[in-house]
């Protein structure tokens, strides 16, 4: 039981600036007529249905939708409304491509966004990628969706729209068993201006989400490829050697890697190895030829095996994204000494590009 009324609710709403006196007014209307009543002290699930009616919570259902594709209409649109128009949405289509993999297209303020979804039996929303993806429908202020998964596997996922400040308060004062809330809001990044979907919109793109250490970083790695790799060649790769960036290549560098290194912990060891740091920028590059991506690095400060270590990214949106980090490559060669793992290593980016190739072919048939 909350020790609170629906009236200190809206007064410390308004307070806080998560809705308007008039909002708050009309959902006080609206609920003291059917919920507990004027006096009357609140459940938890009164203040849910309290903020459901000041406007600023997203229900994604958890058990059958009439149809799929206005399903994710609904939540899209809902999530949109939540904003106050800072975030339209609009085009949203549900796509199978031929090989009968899924994806949601729709338009975020103007440009083109992808989900990967799944579905099994029945007509039921893809809620992971809902809650791995809902932020794509933040706006860009201090606000962002808080989920309050639901308790039982028939319960309905709620999400919150609100600043740190409100969803502490939330979880703090009603006990709401809010997720996220150590997340820290990303500042808004600005539109690419290049062409949409080209090499240099992911680039710019990229480089608009990194930090400015992330950013020196990555500028000074590839700015020093070519010359960093004429020295790896002179000073650590055999006569003969076929530099020429090709899979072929490759094979014959797994042999040095394989004949200097035992195991996986060495390679990551020699991380920073003058051979180890080449045979990286040499894998990198071998992939960027082969397929559409780019070089990445992030500094987020993230306990993650993407975080400060250089990567290659698919260039595709990135609900397609997949990400390639060469020294990983390099530290399972070591480990399982499968012949033919580097050059499988772009397979893993071409199915990103191939998988958001076929989506966009069929959202034209």
């Amino acid at each position: 039981m909350v020790d609170t009324t629906y009236r200190d609710l809206a007064d410390r709403l308004v307070e806080l600036g998560m809705t308007s006196d008039e909002e708050a007014a009309a959902a006080r209307a609206a609920l003291e007529d059917q919920g507990p009543g004027p006096g009357a002290e609140l459940e938890e699930d009164d203040v849910l249905d309290f903020l459901d009616e000041c406007g600023v919570v997203v229900w994604a259902p958890a058990g059958d939708v009439a149809d799929l594709e206005e399903g994710y209409r609904d939540l899209l649109e809902s999530a949109a409304d939540c904003t106050g128009g800072a975030v339209t949405v609009g085009d949203v289509e549900l796509v199978e491509d031929e090989e009968g993999e899924e994806s949601l297209h729709f338009l975020r303020n103007g440009e083109p966004v992808w989900w990967p979804v799944e579905h099994g039996p029945g007509e039921h929303l893809d809620l992971q990628t809902v809650m791995e993806c809902i932020d794509d429908l933040e706006p860009g202020d201090a606000r962002m969706f808080y989920a309050l998964p639901g308790e039982e596997p028939d319960d309905d996922d709620a999400y919150i729209l609100a600043t740190r400040a409100q969803a502490h308060y939330l979880h703090d004062r009603f006990g709401l068993d809010l997720e996220g809330l150590g997340r820290v809001k990303q500042p808004p990044v600005p539109a690419p201006d290049a062409a949409h979907g080209t090499a240099d919109w992911y680039l710019q793109d990229d480089r608009a989400r990194m930090t400015p250490p992330a950013r020196a970083f990555l500028d000074g790695w590839t700015g020093e490829m070519t010359g960093a790799l004429a020295d790896w060649r002179a000073g650590h790769l055999p006569d003969g050697f076929p530099f020429d960036f090709s899979p072929g290549s490759l094979d014959a560098l797994e042999a040095l890697v394989l004949d200097r290194h035992p195991d996986w912990d060495s390679v990551i060891a020699a991380g920073s190895d003058p051979f180890v740091e080449g045979a990286v920028r040499y894998l990198g590059e071998t992939i960027l030829r082969e397929v559409p991506s780019r070089w990445a690095y992030q500094d987020l400060g993230l306990s993650d095996s993407y975080d400060r270590i250089p990567m290659i990214r698919s260039n595709t949106p990135q609900g397609f994204t997949q990400t390639v980090v060469p020294l990983h490559r390099l530290a399972a060669l070591a480990k399982e000494r499968e012949p033919g793992m580097l050059a499988e290593s772009s397979r893993f980016l071409q199915d990103a590009v191939d998988s958001h190739h076929r989506a966009v072919a069929a959202r034209r048939s």
